[in-house]
């Protein structure tokens, strides 16, 4: 098929410009394609023609908690998007530590309309294997507690994952002496921010830091959320140090989580706005080099609980890219930083072949948005089976019209169509 008239991401800029797909991948970009008899023409005037945002950080509950989300309902609220490629956590149940839990998620995934790549657990467990896995994006520790019983804060085991790991270590920084510090210290007043202090996030992360930095290891430091984060990212900033933020901490601040209780509960917690515009200023410098969302979804049941009970956790997949086109309105950004954020670090970083650019012989990972289109972000337009977003209600400039996964044509205007979507290949 050919996408006619459109503007189309080329290297860092936008220009007018055809693009011809040819099965799987782009075939050729050029000023004005002709059509061959055979080709569908898709026009694109007054449209953008993004890459396919890659988000590295989602939660998609299969196995395990199917009741709140699967690969098929959060692909489908990940297609709508415009996200093209999803990296899910390994703190399922049972969680995947081994192998042969890594295979049986695999085929689970299976029926996602979107790319994937798994995450494996580092753990006690399997902290000297770690580099034995095969087609893994990356390890993902859980330095802090939270959703699951997945905890590894002995920093010994910690090291022994690192110097083992041949993929990028991706930690959740929390330090867990200080959240239990924190925890009964405020456990009367229920305001779950300060149970998790920054200074839990600030020590977790200089820990990790300067352990990646002694051993000279990838790190990858996931939902960054404090300006004391950013001061120790900024000081131990290396090509192998590298920082995510999600757009819940990007928009809001713990004013949500007071308001609105338990819908605001997550970990880490949201943050004030001090710590807000640190995020916002490091993304501006390139500390922060990465946008995924932490999408994890919970039910209103399960968040009806009291404070205590209630699990931690929001959705975001489908929400982000509308946040971004909104902050590329109101000129907080640009809308080649939110490819850089979302498409071209991700792939960069966690080394996904021939994804998160525009050019031929790259995989045809297309998002179409319509800047002008203007909308409300609302609960009954998600397709995750919680059902809800904390952005509800929030007036947005910018659309998704359609995404491409490999080449086919999985999402448009509300709509899904079957996919040819498949687990990415990683350099």
């Amino acid at each position: 098929m050919i996408l006619q008239g459109g503007t189309v991401y080329q290297q860092g800029s936008f220009i007018r410009a055809d693009l011809r797909i040819d099965g799987n991948f782009i075939k050729e970009i050029n000023s004005r394609l002709l059509p061959k008899a055979n080709e569908e023409v898709i026009h694109c005037k007054g449209l953008h023609i993004l890459p396919g945002l890659i988000d590295i950080h989602v939660h998609f509950r299969e196995p395990g908690a199917v009741h709140k989300e699967d690969f098929l309902s959060g692909s489908k609220a990940a297609a709508a998007g415009g996200v093209t490629t999803v990296f899910d956590m390994p703190n399922n149940t049972p969680p995947v530590v081994t192998q042969k839990d890594l295979n049986a998620k695999r085929k689970l995934a299976k029926k996602s309309l979107v790319n994937y790549g798994l995450y494996v657990l580092g753990c006690r467990e399997n902290r000297t294997m770690v580099g034995n896995f095969i087609a893994t994006p990356g390890i993902k520790v859980y330095l802090g507690s939270s959703t699951g019983n997945y905890l590894t804060d002995d920093l010994g085991v910690f090291a022994d994952i690192l110097q083992h790991a041949k993929r990028p270590v991706v930690v959740h920084a929390e330090n867990e002496q200080l959240i239990r510090y924190f925890s009964e210290k405020y456990k009367k007043t229920e305001h779950h921010h300060k149970m998790r202090d920054n200074l839990c996030a600030a020590v977790s992360v200089a820990e990790s830091t300067t352990m990646a930095s002694y051993f000279q290891k990838q790190l990858h430091l996931a939902h960054v959320s404090t300006a004391e984060e950013i001061d120790i990212i900024r000081k131990h900033k290396t090509s192998l140090i590298t920082a995510e933020v999600s757009p819940h901490h990007l928009f809001l601040t713990e004013q949500f989580f007071l308001k609105q209780k338990n819908y605001g509960k997550m970990n880490p917690p949201l943050r004030y706005q001090k710590d807000q515009d640190a995020l916002w200023q490091a993304l501006h410098d390139g500390v922060i080099d990465i946008i995924a969302t932490d999408h994890a979804p919970h039910t209103h049941d399960e968040k009806k609980k009291s404070c205590a009970e209630a699990p931690c956790g929001v959705p975001g997949v489908q929400t982000m890219l509308s946040l971004l086109l909104e902050a590329v309105h109101q000129k907080k950004l640009k809308l080649v930083d939110v490819v850089r954020y979302c498409c071209n670090n991700p792939a960069r970083i966690f080394g996904i072949q021939k994804r998160g650019n525009i050019s031929p012989g790259y995989f045809a990972d297309l998002c179409i948005i319509d800047l002008n289109r203007t909308s409300i972000i609302r609960n009954q337009d998600q397709y995750s089976k919680c059902g809800w977003t904390p952005f509800d209600g929030i007036p947005v400039h910018g659309a998704v019209q359609m995404t491409f996964v490999n080449g086919t044509k999985v999402f448009d205007q509300g709509k899904f169509f079957p996919s040819s979507a498949k687990e990415v290949t990683l350099i």
